[in-house]
Order: structure tokens, then C-alpha cells, then sequence
């Protein structure tokens, strides 16, 4: 592969300029050669940021020959089909999250890059914020045993229906939700047997959402999620099976706040106060570990999030959804081979 790696930037909204471009910008050995959006003045604007030389309405307009990997933030069922246009044509991706719009579509994307030697990548950012890092190498060891994590997740947005769900809070857990359960999956790997979904409305479009994972190791995952909210909240525990507690309550620090079953409240992590969301956020990390995987030289002993995590976290919201009285999608778009599939059952785990 040429150095250096010949960028495609898919989507030119809000999730492109304000959390991709800015980082990706500050990382070296890439070039971007191509913008990508239906809308001419958002194409045209990061063109003029970037300097690609090819500014296009579609991805079908591009000389895939000049391009060895594509950044795409664009809305899930276009993601999905563009997505799989790109990897049956020999790019690599990084996709923003959730990377389709139901379990069956994510499952079809699976499928077609199985076997393909492309690295597909989806922009489950917290996975590399520094704090849940810290966390997760802290509590490594401890989680070798059956452990109890709380995640805690909210946001005010979505708080209407879009991007082809039917309902605020299925667009809610399906396009921002699912990131708490990607962290579930992160932090408690073992196969989930059983999950217990409830919910708090006030009024239509905000409500609160408590959803319990049950781990065939023996750990147990609670996510508190919701849109009923005034500001945007990540924070997550794990509780250990000596009684200890480790706590981020936000992206800013982690406590111990019980010590073998003591009372602690010790500091063991704080972010710079002037960390301008390099690190907080996870933004900068997880495309500079995307480039390293086109490369072929990201650490092995680091997976970055792909597809087949997309998939899992979706095959839990499937779960909840029935049992929050929201039924999910069944139908996969039409891909690449122009072909639809539809669902004969929702995979349960």
C-alpha cells in the first residue's frame, strides 16, 4: 500500500467536520484525496479544508484505484450501502456507528467482509476514550472473574423518530444508545443469556432506560440510559468480587471508592484540564489505530471495534426493543449486489 494512505472522507455533515476531520488532520501519513456528499456546499467547504483534489456527489463518481480507504459518517442506511459498496470494490472503512440500520443489514456487511482482508472499522469512540482505557487495563485482571459494571448513558438526542425508525426511542437506542452496549460487550465479553429491558417515560419522546445484561460467566451489566436529560453523561463502575469499586463517573477521572469492601474515594486517573477531546472524547485515538490497521501495523493485542461488535451491541437492542414494546427492523436495504434480505427471526443470545 502507497504511503501516504490515500483518504476518501464519506459524509461531509456535522460528525465529519466537528469530531474527524479536526483529529484526523492532526495525524500523519494520509492524504485526503476525495470528499464525498449529496450536498455541493458541504462537499465544496471540506474540499476547501482538506484540499482534496476530487470533490463528488456519490461514491460511485470516484476512481477507486486512487483511494485505499474511506472515512463515512453518513446516516445508517446509506452507511450500510455504502459501506458495502466500498469493501466489495477493495477499500478499507471507517464507519460511524451504528454502520446500518438493523441486525439483519449489519449481518449482511458481516458476511461480505469476511474473508475479504480489509479492515472495517466502526466509530465506537468511547472503547478509546483515555479514562475507560485507564478503566478497562485497571480492571483487567479483576474481570477474569465473574463482575457487576454500571454503565450510565445519556444524551438529548435523538429525541424524535429519524433515519427510518419508527420510534424516538428505537432511533434513540439504535444511533446513540448503542454505544453503552458496545461498552457492555467491552468491559463483560462473555455471551449474554438474558436481558431485562425497562423503561420511564415522560411524555412521547424522553424517557429513561434501565436495561440489565446477564453473562453466562455469572457477571451482571447494568446500562441507565436515557434522553431525559439537560447534558450529555458517560460514567461506569465495576465492582469486583474482593468488594472493590473502580468509578468513572464521567470521562474525567477514576476513583476507587471501595477498597476491598473499605470505603477509599482514592484518585487514580484524572485527564488534562486543557485536553481539548484528543483523548477525553477518543476521537484522535481510534482513527489514528484505523490508519495503523490500513497499514497493517496496528498491535494485535488491541482490537478495534468492526462490524461483528456492531452486530452484537445490535442483537441486544433487538432484545430490549421487544421488550420495551418497540418491535425492530427485519428488512436489510439493498446492497452492493442489489439484493434485499429479510429477517425470518431476531437472533436471540
Amino acid at each position: 500500500m502507497s504511503d501516504p494512505l490515500r483518504l476518501a472522507l464519506v459524509g461531509c455533515g456535522r460528525q465529519m467536520r466537528q469530531n474527524l476531520q479536526p483529529f484526523l488532520h492532526r495525524l500523519p501519513a494520509h492524504q485526503t484525496v476525495a470528499c464525498v456528499d449529496p450536498d455541493p456546499d458541504l462537499v465544496a467547504s471540506m474540499g476547501a479544508v482538506t484540499r482534496a483534489t476530487v470533490l463528488a456527489g456519490a461514491v460511485e463518481e470516484l476512481d477507486l484505484s486512487t483511494i485505499d480507504a474511506a472515512l463515512i459518517a453518513v446516516p445508517p442506511i446509506p452507511s450500510f450501502q455504502i459501506t458495502d459498496y466500498l469493501v466489495r470494490r477493495g477499500v478499507h472503512c471507517f464507519v460511524e456507528k451504528p454502520a446500518a440500520p438493523s441486525t439483519p443489514a449489519l449481518r449482511q456487511l458481516d458476511e461480505v467482509i469476511q474473508g475479504s482482508g480489509l479492515h472495517v472499522q466502526v466509530g465506537f469512540n468511547f472503547r478509546y476514550a483515555e479514562t475507560l482505557q485507564h478503566l478497562h487495563a485497571l480492571t483487567a485482571a479483576a474481570r477474569r472473574a465473574p463482575v457487576e459494571t454500571t454503565i450510565d448513558f445519556y444524551s438529548r438526542h435523538p429525541s424524535a423518530p429519524q433515519w427510518g425508525c419508527d420510534t424516538t426511542l428505537e432511533s434513540w437506542l439504535r444511533q446513540n444508545g448503542v454505544h453503552a452496549f458496545d461498552l457492555a460487550r467491552w468491559f463483560s465479553p462473555a455471551q449474554v443469556r438474558r436481558v431485562d429491558a425497562h423503561a420511564i417515560r415522560n411524555g412521547e419522546h424522553r424517557f429513561l432506560i434501565n436495561v440489565t445484561l446477564r453473562h453466562e460467566d455469572g457477571s451482571l451489566t447494568t446500562l441507565r440510559m436515557g434522553n431525559h436529560t439537560k447534558s450529555f453523561l458517560v460514567g461506569l463502575s465495576v465492582h469486583t468480587v474482593d468488594g472493590s469499586r473502580f468509578t468513572a463517573g464521567s470521562l474525567e477521572q477514576i476513583r476507587l471508592d471501595v477498597d476491598a469492601g473499605r470505603p477509599s474515594g482514592t484518585l487514580l486517573h484524572s485527564t488534562r484540564n486543557l485536553d481539548d477531546g484528543w483523548a477525553r472524547s477518543g476521537f484522535g485515538p481510534e482513527l489514528a489505530a484505523f490508519l495503523d490497521h490500513c497499514r497493517g501495523k496496528a498491535p494485535t493485542d488491541k482490537p478495534a471495534p468492526i462490524i461483528g461488535d456492531a452486530l452484537g451491541a445490535s442483537i441486544l437492542i433487538d432484545q430490549a426493543l421487544a421488550q420495551l414494546g418497540s418491535a425492530p427492523h427485519l428488512t436489510a436495504p439493498a446492497g452492493g449486489n442489489g439484493k434485499s434480505r429479510r429477517a425470518d427471526r431476531v437472533e436471540v443470545r
